[in-house]
């Protein structure tokens, strides 16, 4: 059985163990070619860190130079009772739960890109069942510029960035 924070830590843990590589970076670069192994037309390693905020958490300010983030906010929804078992304190319940993950690269990298992006998130809750989650659907929403839209619990500007979503529905059972 799966309490809300361990559901929360399952999709945390799952999204900062897969980071996706810059989808801009065609395969077919010999990357040992590179001098440091920079990409010329963004001088930065094609493996850099894809910087990752959550809801209620003090992160880094935004760059100077924009480079794509992701922020992610997580709610739990009131659970019901889906077993009798054996009396007080060992009924089932099973909470409904959603990740909104929205992913915001810089202005001129376009829709495709923060879209590419949402989907690896997506790609990896579809059919996970594990660690006491159950995703039932992980979609891909195309966003737009970031100043249309005001991101609960991000205090920065997001005018520099172009966004996309991806929403999971989930649940986890626990009992009590």
């Amino acid at each position: 059985m799966t309490t809300a924070s361990e559901a929360y830590d399952v999709i945390r843990s799952v999204m900062e163990a897969n980071v996706p590589l810059d989808p801009r970076i065609p395969d077919e670069i010999d990357f040992g070619a590179l001098p440091w192994g920079e990409l010329p037309w963004t001088g930065r390693p094609p493996h850099a860190p894809l910087v990752y905020r959550w809801f209620g958490e003090f992160g880094p300010p935004l760059p100077d130079q924009p480079a794509p983030f992701v922020y992610t906010v997580f709610t739990a929804q009131r659970s019901d009772v889906i077993e009798i078992g054996g009396g007080r304190g060992a009924n089932r319940h099973r909470n409904p739960a959603e990740a909104d993950i929205l992913v915001f690269v810089p202005n001129g990298w376009g829709q495709r890109v923060a879209t590419d992006f949402a989907e690896h998130f997506a790609s990896l809750f579809r059919a996970y069942r594990d660690n006491g989650v159950t995703v039932d659907s992980a979609t891909v929403y195309p966003g737009g510029p970031g100043s249309e839209i005001a991101v609960p619990g991000m205090d920065n500007e997001a005018g520099n960035y172009f966004w996309a979503g991806v929403g999971i529905a989930f649940t986890f059972d626990l009992i009590g």
